[in-house]
Order: C-alpha cells, then structure tokens, then sequence
C-alpha cells in the first residue's frame, strides 16, 4: 500500500487567524521535538505526551481525532468544540503543559521546538486520507510493519462526518 500525502502543505504559512477557530474546522498539527533531540523514546515520556494531549484537549475544549507520536515529533488532527475556541492556542499551551510534566519524569530542557506547523483541512479533501496518513507514518519510517502496531498512535475522538 502506498502512503502518499492525501493534502498540499503550505509553506509554514499562518492563515487569517478565523479558520482556527471555527467549530468543526479541522486542523492537521504538526509538533517537532526542539533541536535535533529525539526525546519519544521512553515509554514513561511517551506516556505524559499523549495523557496530557487528551487532558488538555477536553479542557480547553479541542476535539483531538487521530494522533502519532513518534521519536521526534507529533501529528494530530484537532477542531475546536465550539467557535471561538484556537486550535493555534491550544497547540502552544500544550507544548507549555506537556514541557514541564516531561521534567517530571526526568528529562531536561526544551522539549519542542517554538512553532508548529499546521495545514488547515479543505472540504474536498479526504479526512479519513489524512488520518489514515498520520497513523501510517511509523510504516513509512520502516518502525513497524503494520500500523496496530504502533503503541503511540490512535484515535480519541471519531472523524467529523463532512
């Protein structure tokens, strides 16, 4: 099976400030561990991250669908419950939240780099696509044969029905 990308990224370009917040519009997150650091390889650390990803996204009202957590980075795709909330704002206060929980468990310094990249998901594309893409990224870094392996992927909320 091949895993081409089913969406155009943009060039790390941040749109009118509206379309991340507006219920039901959907938003592919992509969040890089700081530097060259490769920080997703403890179970305990892998933990906190995806914990406080639900924590965080039922308390500042996001709806999180699919996620993949891997060595260096984090995928997900997020909505906001209701218009008004940002998913840009519930993106960095996570990182903030998520940073200090990792020194609890040990690790030290920056745990992400400073800015995300996000690509706001169109109506003519296929959000199944998309997830299915982000769940399959462990494959596509030869990490794993099948995607049910991967212990640090899945989905916490159902797909919107567009």
């Amino acid at each position: 099976m091949t895993w081409d990308k089913p969406y155009t990224p943009a060039k790390n370009k941040r749109l009118d400030c509206g379309l991340y917040t507006s219920a039901n519009r959907v938003c592919f997150m992509t969040v890089r561990a700081y530097g060259d650091q490769i920080p997703f390889r403890r179970d305990d650390l892998n933990r906190v991250v995806i914990n406080l990803l639900r924590e965080e996204s039922e308390r500042l009202n996001c709806l999180v669908f699919t996620y993949c957590l891997m060595p260096d980075h984090l995928h997900f795709l997020v909505s906001p419950k209701f218009d008004g909330v940002c998913t840009l704002a519930f993106t960095d206060r996570y990182k903030g939240k998520a940073t200090n929980w990792s020194w609890k468990v040990g690790w030290q310094g920056k745990l992400w780099q400073p800015r995300s990249y996000d690509h706001v998901v169109r109506r003519e594309e296929s959000l199944r696509a998309i997830a299915e893409y982000i769940r399959a990224n462990p494959v596509r870094k030869g990490s794993v044969e099948y995607v049910e392996q991967w212990s640090w992927s899945g989905e916490m909320n159902p797909l919107p029905g567009w």
